[in-house]
């Protein structure tokens, strides 16, 4: 009977191992909020899962919501800078969220660091069109509420394309309107270059 015990207990621990052995890794995936920003995703990372979040807070917390734990992301998007050239490309060192839509009283909660390099990334719950701000920063509606979702899921990286110099015309005539600007093919290199070399320092764990 103690052998009998011994076998269950062994073939038990086997079991185990074989599991966590087989135990499939994280997947990753791209967010993007805009449908144009998602058309270009799908077109530069065809074997990469793209998911189009919508816009804003309330569409973000449903996609991340329903995401599986140990999914990492990738948040691809266009952003509103302070004084950054329309069409640069970079990564997000840092993303906060401003409590009253704006950078002028200094006001910013739930910091996350992100990356040596880049930019910091302000979200925003609607568009910000003014800033006291005289270091380079970056402006957007989602970030921040991904980051909200951290540890349960991971994010590799955060690359931002800035669309607008905080102009809601210039946004709507280069986001919306997928300007040549935007839409380049030295744009979307420069996104799949720093998506890759952030994927190559972060490798999915098997």
């Amino acid at each position: 009977m103690k052998g009998f015990c011994r076998f269950i207990a062994f073939a038990a621990a086997v079991a185990l191992a074989v599991s966590c052995s087989h135990k499939p890794a994280p997947r990753t995936v791209i967010l993007a909020a805009e449908e144009a920003e998602f058309n270009k995703c799908r077109e530069c990372f065809p074997d990469v899962e793209c998911i189009l979040t919508g816009v804003g807070a309330g569409n973000v917390i449903r996609t991340c919501s329903a995401l599986p734990e140990g999914t990492r992301v990738i948040s691809i998007g266009y952003a509103g800078s302070n004084c950054l050239e329309i069409g640069t490309v970079t990564l997000v060192s840092d993303s906060y969220r401003l409590k009253n839509d704006s950078y002028v009283f200094d006001d910013y909660a739930s910091p996350l660091h992100l990356s040596d390099t880049g930019y910091p990334d302000y979200t925003s719950n609607s568009f910000v069109t003014e800033s006291d701000m005289t270091e380079p920063a970056l402006f957007d509606m989602e970030l921040n509420y991904i980051a909200a979702f951290t540890p349960r899921i991971e994010i590799v990286a955060a690359i931002k394309i800035v669309s607008d110099n905080l102009s809601v015309e210039d946004f709507q005539n280069n986001a919306i309107r997928e300007s040549g600007i935007l839409t380049s093919d030295d744009v979307w290199a420069r996104v799949k270059s720093l998506a890759g070399q952030a994927m190559m320092n972060n490798p999915e764990t098997k």
